[in-house]
């Protein structure tokens, strides 16, 4: 199971990131305020499926629809599992700046 804590424009996430437990990271996500410019931290994920992808992009496309302007967004902590996936996918370029 995956937990999401919030610390100003600073969302860090824990635990697995995986299809059978995202429904309640994602109900948690949506009661949050979300603020540009948002740092995205994986340091404390350990095990992902493309659901985790899914919901970066979830919040990326928040972000864009909450501002006149794009949203600015960075991703750190990203362990080696979730990168692969995010190239695997061809989104590493604009999700890794």
């Amino acid at each position: 199971m995956a937990q999401l804590t919030q610390q100003q424009n600073s969302l860090h996430f824990k635990g697995d990131l995986l299809i059978a437990n995202i429904s309640e990271t994602l109900a948690d996500l949506q009661k949050l305020q979300l603020a540009s410019p948002l740092t995205l931290d994986f340091s404390g994920v350990k095990e992902v499926d493309t659901v985790a992808i899914s919901m970066i992009l979830e919040i990326q496309r928040r972000l864009n629809h909450d501002y006149t302007h794009p949203g600015n967004m960075s991703v750190v902590g990203v362990p080696d599992n979730l990168r692969s996936l995010m190239q695997l996918y061809g989104v590493d370029g604009f999700l890794l700046n």
